[in-house]
């Protein structure tokens, strides 16, 4: 069963407010009218910038391009996704996205499997990195908040958006009732960032070794050694 966000949570909410570049911004939950937008930061951004999508050069790949596209739009349905916009009643822009989900011990999940060699490299090796061990036996937890891609506006790079959007689980998790948040980093630069919060390493796999296994992004060694599979307590 796909997870539901809880009638007893007032959508939109406001989580988070922070100033950066001399102005306030927010963070809130994705609504409606921001979905396109979003979809489309990811899509301009993500798949350019997140070392696999980069090195294996997803935007050139159309079944592998779509099928992603179609994984963000299929979680932002559960709406726990989230926003940093202006502070303002009408903001303009995006600013950054997360795209979050929250895995559930029941749910009923079929292997994955695709045709597409690229897609299936893609998000085979995140598969794999996820399902190398079981957050839920190691927490004694039937529910954790994860997250598929998180992504930062060039023009708002180096103002901490990153952090603070990672930070936001705190409370989105305090609101759920959720004890760890648990996401796989596949960048150097977010992995540092999530170490400085608190995150700490439950499964790391190199590049390399994920090449053996036929996971192959040529070249992501130049830009990051390897996957890491990180969890969160939140107390």
């Amino acid at each position: 069963m796909v997870f539901q966000r809880p009638d007893s949570l007032p959508f939109p909410k406001v989580w988070h407010r922070f100033p950066a570049k001399g102005t306030m911004v927010r963070i809130q939950d994705l609504t409606d009218d921001q979905v396109e937008p979003a979809v489309q930061l990811l899509v301009k951004y993500f798949m350019t910038d997140e070392p696999p999508c980069k090195y294996i050069g997803v935007q050139n790949h159309p079944v592998a391009k779509a099928s992603l596209e179609q994984v963000w739009r299929n979680t932002i349905k559960e709406r726990m996704s989230i926003v940093c916009v202006e502070d303002v009643e009408n903001p303009k822009e995006i600013i950054s996205v997360n795209v979050l989900t929250v895995a559930d011990k029941n749910d009923k999940r079929e292997p994955f499997q695709t045709d597409d060699k690229v897609w299936g490299m893609l998000f085979g090796a995140v598969d794999f990195v996820c399902n190398a061990v079981d957050p839920f036996k190691m927490y004694g937890v039937d529910k954790y908040l994860s997250a598929l891609g998180l992504v930062v506006d060039p023009k708002w790079r180096g103002c901490a958006i990153g952090k603070e959007m990672l930070l936001a689980r705190v409370p989105i998790c305090k609101a759920l009732g959720l004890k760890v948040t648990v996401t796989v980093f596949t960048a150097g630069a977010s992995q540092a960032v999530a170490k400085k919060l608190g995150y700490k390493v439950i499964y790391e796999i190199t590049y390399k070794e994920l090449a053996e296994k036929g996971f192959v992004f040529p070249g992501i060694e130049e830009n990051t050694k390897s996957s890491m599979l990180m969890s969160m307590e939140i107390e």
